[in-house]
């Protein structure tokens, strides 16, 4: 394993604003990427109802700022000006008609400067940032599944053969497809269906670059990625060292996913490693990671604490 610091003797900050979450991280030049000095994560959901409503609503940008407060104050006192903040917006953000007007307010109340990033940034960064935390991982798929899209790559000799982007999300896919709770039969086909076509595009895109490379090794990043792990570990409280590294089986992802499926919402929160905030979202996660490894024919996921924030500032 790897533990990279950052190179010179500043402290920097990154932010990364999601569909589902916003999160942060602070590292000095006497932390690395593993143990940094600060990281969070909160729930915000951005993009509920954005289907629904066309729009990021005033209610998401409301939380949006609450957490922006918390964390422009924490970083601060790390002696960080908000103009060099590294601070990021995916998939809601590219796609929604108002994304300037949030990107005016961030500024205008807080002094950060967004830059609203591209599926295939969003991935290559990623990739930057898993590089980060391992040592030696020159071949290796990499899966970011979001609350709007999921990021995909391939690495081979250490390079991104190819990176794409599906608009594919656990928040859309669960406020378009799970009417029911439990979730019904008729729901539950529905999603892997959805799931399943999404990836046909994915087999397309691949196809077109020529490449046939097929590593034996998955990464995964993000909330979906760490819930698995803490679920199959029985964690009850997150560990960023535990779960980095360590690894989810094909088989056991399936049975959460059953675990998940035969609950009810508020039920699921009874499982340890279910955090509060994603009660909701975790069946379409673990629907996503369990058809993408089906997809990429390997037996499981490793899990990168590190991803998009570390990527920024490295």
């Amino acid at each position: 394993m790897l533990l990279n610091s950052v190179s010179d003797d500043k402290f920097k900050a990154s932010i990364d604003i999601g569909t589902n979450t916003i999160r942060c991280l602070v590292i000095g030049p006497k932390s690395d990427f593993l143990s940094p000095d600060y990281v969070d994560m909160k729930i915000i959901r951005l993009g509920e109802n954005f289907k629904k409503e066309g729009v990021i609503t005033q209610s998401s940008i409301n939380r949006l700022k609450d957490a922006l407060k918390v964390y422009l104050e924490k970083i601060k006192n790390y002696g960080i000006n908000p103009e060099n903040v590294a601070i990021t917006g995916t998939s809601v953000l590219r796609d929604a008609p108002n994304a300037k007007d949030v990107e005016y307010i961030i500024f205008n109340e807080f002094g950060l400067k967004l830059e609203i990033i591209s599926g295939e940034k969003e991935a290559l960064i990623t990739l930057k940032g898993i590089s980060n935390c391992f040592n030696g991982i020159n071949e290796f798929y990499s899966i970011d599944i979001g609350g709007g899209s999921t990021e995909y790559a391939c690495v081979k000799n250490g390079s991104p053969l190819w990176k794409y982007s599906l608009n594919m999300g656990v928040v859309h896919l669960t406020e378009e497809i799970i009417k029911t709770d439990p979730v019904s039969e008729e729901n539950l086909k529905e999603l892997e269906s959805r799931i399943d076509e999404k990836l046909n595009t994915l087999k397309t895109k691949i196809k077109e670059t020529g490449f046939v490379f097929k590593p034996a090794k998955l990464f995964g990043t993000a909330g979906t990625s760490t819930t698995l792990a803490m679920v199959d570990l029985n964690m009850k409280s997150y560990d960023r060292l535990k779960v980095h590294g360590y690894f989810v089986s094909r088989e056991k992802t399936a049975g959460i996913y059953k675990r998940f499926a035969a609950a009810k919402i508020s039920d699921r929160l009874k499982i340890d490693g279910v955090e509060a905030g994603r009660e909701d979202l975790v069946l379409a996660g673990a629907a996503i990671m369990l058809k993408s490894m089906d997809f990429f024919e390997v037996s499981g996921f490793t899990v990168s604490e590190c991803g998009l924030l570390e990527g920024l500032i490295s």
